[in-house]
């Protein structure tokens, strides 16, 4: 069984000009993704049509300005674990 590691940032800019980062990675062992693309398509679908953060947002529900997602690494994994 393969599945992928996605590393990702979201940087927020907030209404007073700072800006946070807050930092995660999400797997999927879904067989559709078997790519890189794929992979990155994957995360970005989940970040535009999810209600749930894809980050910890304690403190930051109020007072953002905009938002950015960064992914860092996409990881394929082909090795069982056995």
């Amino acid at each position: 069984m393969s599945f992928w590691v996605i590393s990702y940032h979201i940087n927020f800019q907030m209404d007073d000009g700072t800006t946070v980062t807050r930092n995660d990675m999400r797997t999927t062992e879904d067989p559709k993704v078997s790519s890189e693309k794929k992979a990155r398509k994957w995360l970005l679908d989940r970040y535009h049509n999810s209600n749930d953060p894809m980050v910890d947002m304690s403190n930051l529900f109020v007072g953002i300005k905009n938002e950015e997602l960064i992914i860092d690494e996409i990881i394929h994994n082909t090795e069982s674990f056995k």
